[in-house]
Formats: structure tokens, sequence, C-alpha cells
């Protein structure tokens, strides 16, 4: 079928729902208007369609409100745009445009109908939407800041600005270090400090849904607190009647950290008015609630940046945050692991460190499959590894270790060890020191490749309940030591590189170990490492199918048999 034709079959679907062109868009675009129905009435839409390939919806706007429309409306945004589709929820063929903008039309229809017939579902709709018609419910685009950090002991932040215009951030945070830092991460000059400041609230109250239409001047806003919290509202009264500093600036701003993340507003002061009460803030709260209460306030639209959000932001459990992690082996695999670490939350809090332990630099041998690149040739893996890490997170607390690793009983101290060095040798001294300890033991975490890539394994020892390391070998009848679980169908295939040999595989199986231990890390902190031995496959490996499981200690093992 050709273009033609699909444009005849689009102009046809919508002339037989009433719709007309009403204009040409350049590029072969067209607006058309007409109506939807619903159980009330109708409401007269346009439709703008400039966009043949669908890969986003067609935009359908309100033209006017018919009165049994609430005037605050879920998934209608402030030019009257309505949301009928979540983005890349529904994908629309392109090779049927008619039938595929019926469909749109038919499920905008159906939003309107719930919208007019079920008020709840249009109250918890603009609940859970209720950030998005906070910033952007309104013409007056909000005003964008950025937090860098936040303290449950002040009550205010600074402003700062980072950056030269275009780029400029105005910046607030309770801690002028971690803004500097912000600073030089950017490559900005030493950020530029401001008298003003911003007045921090937290409630664990889910903002409620104002009547009619979202809060526009002070007297609005005072009472949509009052109504959502009156604690929050008590709060923000205390800050105005007591602290006479927000009265130093032109304007008044205020952050609250809420279940649905971080909401802001503000609004400007008289400045007749508050250099008169500039040491009489309690008179200046009444002038709010008479006269003053007619100003029009601002929103600011706050991304936060600080550690706890970032790193916990795509979590449903606890991150790392505060733990004391150590992996060794910042090679191929250990690369991976790291970086999958810190944005889990590794070396944040107060006493948060990631501990990297590797003696070896990175030769030519390592650029094809390591983390890093070549900017990093012949320096420590540690040492290269931690500076890309803190260059990319400048918050976190790293520490490195680039002598060969001894496991004493200092190697033990902390939450979690993760060995993905992937030989064996160390594997085994780690794991033999690991046995021996008696009292506060962290567990120990071994990863690494199999074969040439064929799959990746990882064991989980935390208890004698289950097999340690020594356990996933077993001695045959010539004492040689063979596979406990065998997997490799054949001996894997080794090359020589001068008097060194290396067994080759492809870039994506150090990922595929790092991706192993994650998962598996993931699962000690939601309080169940289950399964302790795993083994994943790439897609045709010519390799036997091992079981996820926890394994039982071998009979008689050297190790943990004698512990």
């Amino acid at each position: 079928m050709d273009e033609g034709t699909h444009l005849g079959e689009t102009l046809r679907m919508f002339s037989a729902r009433g719709f007309v062109t009403t204009k040409f868009v350049r590029g072969g675009g067209r607006i058309f208007e007409g109506e939807l129905h619903c159980t009330k009435g109708a409401v007269r839409v346009q439709v703008h369609l400039d966009d043949w390939d669908f890969i986003s919806y067609p935009r359908i706007t309100l033209i006017s409100k018919p009165t049994f429309l609430p005037e605050l409306m879920a998934h209608v945004d402030a030019l009257d745009g309505l949301c009928y589709f979540s983005p890349g929820s529904v994908i629309l063929n392109r090779y049927d445009p008619a039938t595929a903008i019926a469909q749109c039309l038919d499920q905008a229809a159906a939003v309107l109908e719930k919208i007019v017939l079920d008020p709840k579902y249009c109250a918890d709709d603009l609940q859970d939407e209720f950030l998005a018609h906070w910033l952007y419910g309104q013409r007056s685009l909000p005003w964008p800041v950025v937090l860098c950090s936040s303290s449950s002991e002040k009550i205010y932040a600074d402003y700062y600005l980072v950056g030269l215009p275009p780029e400029r951030k105005a910046v607030i945070a309770t801690s002028y270090a971690d803004v500097n830092t912000l600073a030089a991460t950017l490559g900005s000059e030493a950020p530029k400090t401001s008298r003003c400041k911003c007045w921090l609230f937290r409630t664990t109250i889910r903002p409620v849904v104002p009547d009619g239409k979202m809060p526009s001047t002070v007297k609005e806003v005072f009472s949509w607190l009052r109504k959502w919290d009156p604690q929050l509202y008590n709060s923000v009264h205390r800050v105005l009647e007591h602290e006479k500093e927000y009265l130093a600036a032109k304007f008044a701003t205020f952050a609250i950290d809420t279940p649905i993340g971080w909401l802001g507003f503000g609004f400007d002061l008289d400045q007749m008015v508050r250099l008169g009460y500039r040491n009489a803030p309690r008179r200046f709260k009444q002038y709010l609630h008479g006269k003053g209460g007619s100003t029009t306030i601002f929103r600011i639209d706050i991304t936060d940046i600080r550690p706890d959000f970032i790193h916990s932001r795509n979590l449903v459990f606890d991150d790392l945050k505060e733990k004391r992690v150590t992996l060794v082996g910042c090679g191929a695999i250990g690369g991976y692991v790291a970086q999958a670490l810190i944005r889990l939350g590794a070396g944040t809090g107060t006493c948060g460190e990631l501990l990297l332990i590797d003696s070896d630099n990175i030769g030519a041998e390592n650029l094809g499959r390591h983390y890093l690149g070549m900017g990093t040739l012949f320096k420590s893996k540690a040492d290269a590894l931690r500076q890309e890490l803190c260059r990319q997170f400048p918050h976190v607390c790293i520490s490195v270790q680039t002598n060969t690793v001894r496991a004493t009983s200092k190697f033990f101290i902390g939450d979690l060890i993760i060995d993905a060095t992937g030989e064996e040798a160390v594997s085994e001294m780690i794991n033999e020191s690991h046995l021996r300890q008696k009292i506060n033991v962290p567990p120990v975490l071994y990863v690494w490749i199999k074969g040439n890539g064929e799959c990746v394994q990882s064991l989980f020892v935390d208890s004698k309940r289950y097999g340690c390391f020594h356990c996933l070998r077993v001695t045959d009848a010539s004492r040689n030591r063979e596979d406990r679980f065998p997997i490799l169908n054949g001996p894997p295939l080794r090359k020589q590189l001068g008097c060194r040999s290396f067994t080759p595989y492809a870039v994506s199986a150090p990922m595929h170990a790092a991706s192993l231990a994650i998962d598996a890390v993931i699962d000690w902190m939601k309080g169940d490492p289950s399964p302790r031995f795993r083994t994943r496959y790439i897609e045709n490996a010519n390799a036997k199918m091992v079981k996820n499981q926890n394994i039982s200690p071998l009979k008689g093992c050297q190790a943990c048999g004698s512990h």
C-alpha cells in the first residue's frame, strides 16, 4: 500500500468521526479538529499529526473545557494537552496509520470518560503526577535549582552560582565543600556565594491535591500547606516569624522533602516592607497573611544530586551506604564490578568505604577487555580505577592497596569482600584465611570466568552450613583435583604471549561475570544471597548445564572440614 493510500484512509477515518482539517504543518503534518464523546457530553479537541512514524504519539489538545470537566485534571498539562498513553506503553502500527490514530482517539475518549465519571481515579492520578502538575501545570515555567547537599541539623541551605552563562546553575547546599567539589567536577571555577537562603522542611505525608487549581499566591499556598500537613504549615510559619535572615534577600524560597520528591516554591519580598520589618519578622509574617497574601508565588524545579538520591533512586532495597566493601582484583572483571558497586552506593555515608586491592599495572594486553582505556596504560590498576570512579562520583570514599594481597585478620574487617581476581590460587588463599576467622566475619563473594567465556560463575560464602570455595573441586584416583560440578566439554583454548600464556575470551565475558556478581550482591543486600553457587551461560555455549544452588560442604574438605 503506497503513501497516498495511507493518507486517504486516514482522512476518511477522520471524516467518519466528524473531524476536519484546519491547518497544514510543514513536513507533511496536519491539524484536525473535532469532538471526543463521553457520557456527559462532547469535548472539542485538536489532533496534531506531524509524525507519521509514530515515534511520538499524536498530540491531542483540548480546545475548550466544558463545565462537566474539573478545573484541575489528571493527564492534562498547562497547554491543555491530553496524556492518553504513557510514553512507550503502546507501539502504533506505522503501516496502518488510520487504525493507529483511531486507537489514539478511542484511548483519549476513554481517559476523559474516567475523569468525568470517577473522581477517585482523577484524584489518585493527580497525586501520582503531583510533581509534574506542580512544576508544569501552569504556563509560567519553574525556576531550576540543583540540590547538592542537605543536613538534618540545618534548617536552611545557602545559594551558590556554579559555572558561567548560559550553563550557569543555581545550587542550594548546606556544605560549601560539596558545592566546590561539584564545580571542580564540572570544570567550573569556584562557586559564587549569595546571601539568599532556601529554607528546608521535611514531611512524611504525600502532598494533598488542592481544590480546584494549584495555589498561585502566598495566601493560597498557606491554605494548601495547612490542609496538607499542619505540622509542616507550623514549621514554615516558625521560620517566617523567628528567622529574620530571610528578610535580607529580595525573595524567600522554601524546599520540602516529600515522599514523592523535593517540592519548592518562593515569592518576591516587597522591598519597602521587608526593609521596614527587617528586624521584626513576626510583623512581616502578619503582612503576608494580609495585604502581602496576594503576592504571586513562583515554583522551583529541584534537581536532587545528593548521593542518597543518586545511589538509591532505582532501588527498592537499601543501598551500600555506610558499608565497607573490599574488592580484590581490579582487572577485567573487577573494573566492571567496581563501577557497579559505586552506583549501588559503595563508598558513601559517614563510614562507607570501597577498598580496591591489586598489585598489577594496566598493560596493553588488558585494554581490549578492561573498563579503563588507553589513558591508564602502565598505571596501577587500583589507582587508575579509583581516579576514574572519583572523577565520575567525587563524593565517594575509595582507598587502594597496591601491594600483593595478604589475607590477614585486618583484611576481614568490613561488611563484604569480593574476589574478582579469577586466580584460583588467590581464591584458595582467601578462602583458607576466611575460614580461620572467628568473630564478625564478613561474607566473601568469588566470581570468575569459565573457559573461553562459555559461562561465568560465582560463589557466596557466608555460613558453615554451605560449601566453601575449596568444596568446588574433588580429588580423583590420581590425586588430581577436578571440578565437582563439571561444566566444560573440553579444555579451553590457551594462547602464548612470550613466556606468558592466557585464556582468550570476548569483552562481554567480564561484563557477564560482573553482572552475575552484582546480582549476588543485590540479593545479599535484600537479605538472602541464595542461590550461593551460580552459573550463567552465553547462548550456544558448548557446556554442561549446572544447577544454581546452595552447595553442601564437601565431605572431607581439607579447608572447611578441618575447621
